[in-house]
């Protein structure tokens, strides 16, 4: 038998490990893209099918309950096949929902296709994160989970304003068309990323000292702590729910702190921009001092929008326009960042639970969409400007949290 190759430092990413994660990054790029497509093209869509913007717009908050719903039973049925298996069947499902949008003549059939694709949304977030997890030594847990995080944040600068404006060209049925495609070439993709192989090999068997300690925390049994897997989650809800009690309704709080309407365009591009920093940020600190990260995103998010309502006050246009760029940036940048920290604190309480503690997390961020969406309508009789006040008390409520209960665990 020849001797085996030299191994690869335990803390580093090789190359063939970095392309894989890339790949995952891509399918969470996919599915953002669609999960946000009727967006940018609502008027269209309406326009074509025959109904009202506002029912086009369910499509969205629609897919969010759909998904927070069926995340838990479908990844608990996702569980009898391998994680691979999974996360291209998801892909598979997301290609038909994509031609059924591409092909819909009615309402109804453009209904089905977002509903195929929440079906299988929880199954690709709660798996993709563990998936990354699998391909890199335990060290760069944080860093892995960042870069698949990355492709969402992508998502936010080039995939919905991209099939907006290729929209506008060949039409949104085109457009899906296209889409259809691309997931199609990701998913023969992930084939290759998630094939057997060194990179996707179980890692080595932990010590016993290790392992032993690491049941003590967990308890005799060596069962999970779900108490504390819930109370993480639990603050991952409010903070989403404070995202987007403000973040749904971004065109009228940004027009409304600069006065000028063209500033939306402008201010989405920072907040995409800054959410790419953040979560290449995180990924750098995420596995050294994860309470410190969290720590810093939270009071970031908080700064972020508490900054954003501030801008509502009387002052020059200019400055008006400073003071809200600065803060969409902040608060872009913290958002992005918070899903990695959460996300790679969950499965680090959950150890070989973590696809079932991700289905948990997935679907508190799914109820956390239709939360804050819900209550930012109901915050709309009064100042829009009261939006991303209730945004950063709510973020401050979660960062005393953080601080006080650390339910962020150490790496």
């Amino acid at each position: 038998m020849s001797a085996a190759p030299p191994t690869a430092a335990p803390d580093r990413i090789d190359a063939p490990t970095a392309v894989r994660l890339a790949v995952l990054a891509a399918a969470t790029f996919v599915y953002v893209t669609f999960e946000v497509f009727p967006v940018g093209l609502i008027h269209d869509i309406a326009a074509d099918l025959g109904v009202g913007a506002g029912r086009v717009g369910l499509l969205v908050s629609g897919y969010a309950v759909v998904a927070g719903a069926v995340t838990i039973p479908t990844v608990a049925l996702a569980g009898r096949v391998s994680r691979g298996t999974a996360l291209v069947v998801s892909l598979l499902v997301l290609v038909v929902a994509e031609l059924l949008t591409a092909a819909a003549t009615g309402f109804a059939m453009m209904v089905a296709g977002r509903v195929a694709a929440a079906l299988t949304h929880g199954v690709l977030w709660s798996l993709i994160a563990p998936a990354a997890a699998g391909l890199v030594p335990r060290g760069r847990v944080g860093t892995a989970t960042a870069a698949v995080f990355g492709g969402s944040s992508l998502a936010a600068i080039v995939g919905s304003p991209g099939t907006t404006f290729v929209g506008e060209l060949i039409g949104w049925r085109a457009t899906s068309l296209l889409l259809a495609v691309a997931t199609a070439a990701v998913t023969g993709a992930l084939v290759w990323a998630l094939r057997p192989g060194p990179a996707t090999d179980p890692p080595p068997a932990e010590p016993p000292a290790a392992r032993n300690r690491r049941a003590g925390k967990a308890g005799a049994s060596g069962a999970v702590d779900w108490p504390a897997v819930l109370t993480l989650c639990a603050v991952a809800v409010v903070l989403v729910v404070a995202h987007f009690l403000s973040y749904t309704y971004f065109a009228l709080v940004v027009a409304g702190a600069t006065g000028t309407p063209g500033s939306v365009i402008v201010l989405l591009a920072v907040f995409g921009a800054a959410g790419a920093v953040g979560t290449y940020l995180i990924g750098r600190h995420n596995d050294r001092a994860p309470r410190r990260a969290a720590t810093v995103t939270m009071a970031a998010f908080a700064a972020g929008t508490g900054l954003l309502a501030l801008s509502f006050a009387p002052a020059p246009v200019a400055v008006s326009w400073t003071v809200a760029g600065v803060a969409v940036a902040v608060w872009g940048g913290a958002f992005a960042a918070a899903g990695p920290v959460f996300q790679t604190g969950v499965m680090r309480l959950a150890g070989a639970e973590a696809d079932r503690a991700s289905s948990v997390y997935v679907t508190g961020f799914q109820i956390g969409i239709a939360g804050g969406s819900g209550l930012g309508a109901a915050l709309l009789g009064h100042p829009v400007g009261g939006l991303p006040l209730v945004s950063a008390v709510l973020a401050a409520a979660v960062l005393v949290v953080v601080v006080v209960r650390r339910p962020v665990p150490e790496s």
